[in-house]
């Protein structure tokens, strides 16, 4: 596996686009802003275009990394208390009550995290191919 490829499928389909030399000059420009090829923007569009989510960067790639270490320190915290359990020591209920709720706050926030992304990404695809502004 080449570098590119590391933590990511394979791309072994293509799509052509037709533009005219302004779209794709303007095109061109917009992609060099977010320092993306040509390609990656155009499979960002597509994923939002299909309700398949965001590609995650910047600061939203950041809140994710984030809110999933916090998820899996939590996670550590309650597989040491299920072990204790498993070797007949006694858990205190409020110990293992904390870990639950713990682990139902992160997971709720990725959820919400993850769906605003995702309703922001569709619509900015939708008005992007509408011709809309943002």
């Amino acid at each position: 596996m080449t570098d590119k490829e590391t933590g990511s499928h394979r791309k072994a389909v293509a799509r052509s686009v037709r533009m005219s030399p302004e779209e794709h000059a303007l095109f061109g420009e917009f992609c060099v802003s977010l320092n993306v090829t040509p390609s990656e923007a155009l499979r960002r569009l597509a994923r939002s275009a299909a309700l398949l989510g965001p590609t995650f960067t910047g600061e939203a790639r950041a809140e994710v990394i984030a809110l999933t270490r916090q998820m899996r320190a939590v996670g550590n915290n309650l597989n040491q208390a299920v072990h204790h359990m498993n070797a007949g020591h006694v858990i205190q209920s409020e110990d293992m009550k904390g870990h639950l709720e713990a682990v139902s706050r992160a997971i709720g926030e990725l959820d919400r995290l993850y769906r605003s992304l995702c309703v922001k990404s569709y619509r900015r695809a939708e008005a992007a191919v509408s011709g809309r502004s943002k």
